[in-house]
């Protein structure tokens, strides 16, 4: 996994900024976490009402008071209601399906509030969304990169608007708190590695009775304590077919760490789709054979976080990105002079 460069003084500066101005997710939006700036138009806004307004002085006119006034009044209940826009916003984050690394972490961002507020501005992240409440409630998905797998902290979540006349700028920041998980890259290996990858077993169904022996019946369905008593050879019926059920085995896969948790994911995937029973077997942990969706969680759980359970910042991610990238950028080069 990717290691995190230590954050510069300017780094930790914003970080100790963002933890004192952040509000938690799912608490109202209030003023003392509200900042607001004049915005360019802002500002030109103000030039322009304080020249009507020397003009006015200067000239004795009515005209340039009154509208310098007016421009004056304008902005003063445009900020108003920028403020109102945003005031009592609580903001909740709910991840949207699962994500793998080498796709895209989706998580749903949900804005409650007054009964309609305008043009928000969500960005988390490189991800940003332009949402609207309507009747006390808005939401709109927002998608990251995802590089390398782990548990995650979101990065903060930033609320921003310029509504109605973008004279101001309104921001605040969430600080989400729960983690998420970026599963290992679902990835086979090119060449097969022999049968040692799984241990095949037969998971019985409901038991449904005894039939004749029939040549060809499998062992382990035969009910040998029933020849036991009365030396007649019979077999077990099930009423549910039978299911493949395998184990899949850390020590059975080759290559490096990242590799074998790569194709131990795709096993788990391939298992799941088709209707097989499944358990794992890692470097001191395993996990039982079972199926169903929360076994499936905790498998992959365990594959994600296997290696250290520390949680890392969003950009370890960016980090992984540039690592990629410049590997990338290498190879042609080392191509080039082994040729």
């Amino acid at each position: 996994m990717t290691q995190v460069a230590k954050p510069g003084a300017w780094a930790r500066v914003k970080a100790r900024m963002l933890r004192k101005m952040s509000i938690g997710g799912g608490e109202a939006l209030h003023h003392a976490r509200l900042m607001i700036l004049p915005t360019p138009f802002g500002l030109f806004w103000a030039v322009l009402v304080i020249l009507l307004l020397l003009l006015g002085i200067n000239y004795e006119n009515s005209l340039a008071h009154g509208l310098s006034f007016w421009l004056f009044a304008v902005a003063v209940v445009s900020i108003f209601r920028s403020w109102r826009n945003l005031a009592g916003v609580r903001v909740q984050l709910i991840a949207d399906g699962e994500a793998f690394a080498g796709n895209t972490l989706r998580v749903m961002v949900r804005l409650t509030g007054r009964a309609r507020s305008h043009a928000i501005d969500v960005r988390l992240g490189e991800a940003r969304q332009r949402l609207e409440i309507h009747d006390g409630e808005g939401s709109a998905p927002l998608e990251l990169a995802a590089f390398q797998r782990g548990q995650f902290s979101l990065p903060t979540l930033t609320l921003e608007s310029r509504w109605p006349l973008g004279l101001v700028r309104l921001w605040a920041w969430v600080a989400i708190d729960t983690p998420v998980l970026v599963y290992p890259q679902p990835e086979l290996p090119s060449t097969p590695q022999g049968s040692r990858r799984t241990l095949e077993q037969i998971e019985q169904g409901d038991f449904a009775g005894l039939r004749r022996y029939v040549p060809g019946d499998a062992p382990a369905h035969i009910a040998w304590k029933h020849w036991g008593r009365s030396g007649e050879l019979v077999t077990k019926r099930f009423e549910t077919p039978a299911r493949p059920s395998l184990w899949l085995d850390y020590e059975a896969c080759r290559g490096d760490m990242e590799q074998r948790l790569s194709e131990l994911t795709a096993r788990v995937l391939a298992a799941e789709g088709a209707q097989a029973t499944y358990g794992l077997r890692l470097p001191g942990q395993t996990l039982a054979i079972a199926s169903g969706g929360a076994h499936r969680r905790r498998v992959l759980e365990a594959l994600t976080l296997f290696g250290g359970e520390q949680r890392l910042p969003w950009s370890a991610q960016l980090a992984a990105s540039e690592a990629a990238e410049r590997a990338g950028a290498s190879r042609p080069l080392s191509q080039e002079g082994s040729a």
